[in-house]
């Protein structure tokens, strides 16, 4: 396997994981909107919601996790 084919691959992967992200967001938003809609007003279901799309928001599209890593792991 050439490093072109490698490089590929990783874009792909990350391509799909990023899609996955994106649609886990929207369906988080969905339920918050659901919630609200029917009326709960639960503040502490909202804040939780905000809390796990806020993680994923950082983890994977600001890529935070890159200044904690090595500075020869390039990858």
């Amino acid at each position: 396997m050439t490093e072109n084919d490698e490089l590929s691959i990783k874009k792909k992967e990350a391509y799909q994981a990023g899609l996955a992200i994106l649609i886990l967001l929207a369906a988080l938003t969905l339920g918050e909107y659901g919630i609200a809609a029917v009326g709960a007003n639960i503040a502490i279901i909202f804040f939780a919601i905000s809390l796990i799309k806020a993680f994923f928001i950082i983890r994977d599209y600001m890529h935070v996790g890159r200044l904690f890593r090595d500075q020869e792991d390039h990858s």
